[in-house]
């Protein structure tokens, strides 16, 4: 028997499509096929329109056997995802609400039949952030009532609690490597890993992961009296494999119709009062709206937002749909302290053209460059020399502020100098496109945008 797996899809469904013709082709009756989550990506369209739903339909069309609970996922919130692991097969061991209640229907685990074997099918969230740290995630996790927990004696429980009761136990993990390798040692009766998180590319003995929906796992199996041994453990690349134009009227059929659905929600025009230029790489009118959205709505001393944060300007008609695809990225408002030093260092960094036109990866993000520094009207900068004033007087570089700005920023990604420790900060459960809608009427919000705040000294 064969079994297909993947991991952090992240709502490419043309990735998807060519996976459900793959399976469509090559998968028999006595296979099976897992996913290790981070399935449920909120920059998609399908994904923010009911919060799921939707998007599982569609992965259900491949016969999606089994799916771990990701942090995509756990992002839909307590009351959302309750609803989907009452409708669809998704597990976790380690998930639970704030008060450390499992989410009504959420198991730890099931236990499926095929070609007369008991498979124990373990599924794993993430607790353990990069460098092993403890619980890290959690401060966004809570926001929506749910909270993950030390993983390493619940899969024990979960093994002891199935004991005698099937031949082969897969572990679905959207742990990543480092997690899995400490399972591995602690419990070698786990015969499968399916990973995730860290988005790997790796083949290798008992372990499959994917990368970042780049691959389709397949790993056979042989299965004799004897026992069970994998075979072969190998990566599909059926974005190689499976033409562009392939025919799939089955998949395309159920898209059209939840893209249809998903439109419905999300498309329904937004009353905006006016409307915004965007520049990535220079001071602009839509970052300016969100720095002073950010200021009248929280206070501090300043804010501040990396232009990145966009992907358009504010254009009419809005809707939430349109809110998405302009703000796609997953990042929340978020306030700490720092030193003005520390914030001329950025300022700086946002002038150089090189430096602004990374890719800007990081936790969160879902833009396609760094982008420059945008920051509230009350900030003016002077760029020759370079000088900033906060309400006419010029920053102190050893002086703290109270500012606000957003988690990706907070984290230290794109400009490493703003970045300060999670127990330093504190967020709101918004998103950035949250506060730009709550604003989307507010006249003299769009005036101020037009305020420029940078000019250079003649």
């Amino acid at each position: 028997m064969v079994i297909y797996h993947t991991n952090d899809v992240h709502g490419n469904y043309d990735f998807l499509r060519k996976v459900h013709v793959f399976l469509k082709e090559n998968r028999t009756e006595e296979d099976f096929y897992f996913d290790s989550g981070d399935y449920c990506d909120l920059k998609n369209i399908i994904v923010q329109a009911d919060k799921g739903d939707l998007a599982m339909q569609l992965i259900m069309t491949c016969g999606l056997d089994m799916m771990a609970v990701g942090n995509n996922e756990i992002d839909l919130t307590n009351e959302a995802l309750t609803k989907l692991v009452n409708k669809y097969p998704l597990i976790s061991v380690n998930l639970t609400d704030n008060d450390d209640r499992c989410p009504e229907g959420l198991a730890g685990s099931r236990i499926l039949e095929k070609n007369g074997k008991r498979f124990l099918i373990i599924g794993l969230s993430p607790y353990y952030a990069y460098g092993m740290v403890a619980g890290k995630y959690n401060i966004f996790y809570e926001m929506g009532n749910l909270h993950t927990v030390n993983p390493f004696d619940l899969v024990g429980k979960e093994l002891e609690k199935s004991k005698g009761q099937y031949d082969y136990c897969i572990l679905l993990s959207h742990s990543g490597i480092a997690v899995d390798d400490i399972i591995k040692e602690k419990y070698p009766e786990i015969d499968l890993y399916l990973g995730g998180h860290c988005h790997s590319v790796i083949n290798d003995g008992n372990y499959n992961q994917c990368g970042r929906g780049d691959y389709l796992g397949k790993i056979t199996l042989d299965i004799t009296d004897d026992g069970i041994k994998i075979v072969k453990n190998e990566l599909v690349d059926v974005k190689a494999c499976v033409a562009d134009d392939a025919e799939d009227e089955e998949f395309d059929t159920i898209l059209g119709d939840i893209s249809a659905k998903a439109d419905a929600i999300t498309m329904k025009e937004i009353p905006a009062a006016g409307e915004l230029l965007f520049d990535a790489f220079k001071e602009c009118e839509t970052v300016n709206f969100i720095c002073d959205c950010l200021y009248k709505h929280f206070g501090g001393d300043f804010t501040f937002m990396h232009n990145g944060i966009a992907e358009y300007g504010l254009k009419k008609p809005v809707s939430r749909g349109s809110l998405i695809k302009t703000f796609p990225s997953k990042l929340n408002p978020t306030f700490y302290k720092i030193k003005g030093a520390k914030v001329l260092e950025a300022l700086k960094l946002s002038l150089d053209d090189d430096y602004i036109r990374q890719d800007g990866q990081g936790a969160g993000f879902r833009g396609s460059v760094l982008g420059t520094l945008c920051f509230s009207h009350n900030v003016q900068i002077e760029t020759s020399p370079l000088k900033m004033y906060l309400n006419g007087e010029e920053l102190d570089p050893e002086k703290e502020y109270q500012i606000v700005t957003d988690d990706y920023l907070q984290r230290g990604s794109g400009y490493k100098c703003l970045g300060v420790p999670d127990e330093e900060a504190s967020y709101d459960p918004w998103f950035i496109r949250d506060l730009v809608e709550h604003y989307l009427m507010d006249e003299e919000m769009y005036k101020q945008a037009k305020i420029r705040r940078t000019r250079e000294k003649k």
